[in-house]
């Protein structure tokens, strides 16, 4: 997740592309891209893009498990790699899925409200953050709507590069 200096990870028009202005890829986000055996997205974050593309030009060619309510009407074309299953029993069900999905790879979740979800429901295990450098006052807040938690972090690592800082922490129980 690439979150602003003042903790948006949009802008306050929803739009990304200011936050990720500064990202460059690196060995460590190649190693994560490589651990990944599953993705778990919500609906919003799948709509970010035209559904179709995501078998042709997505970072992550593994199994894609989106959260939702609602399962669009036309299923969006797979791969080999590359296969959706929509969820509509809930987060929990969700990473289940994934997890069984992605064997012994790691499983990345994508989105707010996913995130926030599992985060409440004891279900993360660890968080990446890039921090971009800008400040944008206004937009989605990423630990938004969590003031009932209070959740304990053990830094794991901390990467820099010309433009941001990337921290890896280890979510404590």
């Amino acid at each position: 997740m690439i979150m602003s200096l003042d903790g948006f990870v949009n802008d306050r028009d929803g739009e990304l592309g200011k936050l990720y202005a500064s990202f460059e890829p690196n060995e460590e986000i190649n190693a994560v891209m490589a651990r990944t055996g599953a993705v778990i997205l919500g609906r919003r974050t799948f709509d970010l893009a035209e559904a179709d593309s995501y078998g042709v030009d997505y970072e992550f060619q593994v199994p894609i498990f989106v959260v939702t309510h609602h399962p669009p009407a036309k299923h969006p074309k797979e791969n080999e790699q590359l296969t959706f299953t929509f969820v509509t029993d809930g987060v929990e069900s969700a990473i289940r899925q994934a997890r069984e999905a992605a064997e012994e790879k790691d499983v990345l979740i994508l989105g707010v409200d996913v995130f926030r979800q599992a985060l409440k429901a004891g279900l993360v295990e660890e968080l990446q953050i890039a921090i971009a450098p800008i400040l944008v006052g206004k937009g989605l807040r990423l630990f938004e709507q969590l003031d009932d938690f209070e959740i304990s972090l053990e830094k794991l690592q901390v990467i820099e590069t010309s433009q941001q800082v990337e921290i890896w922490y280890k979510v404590l129980r």
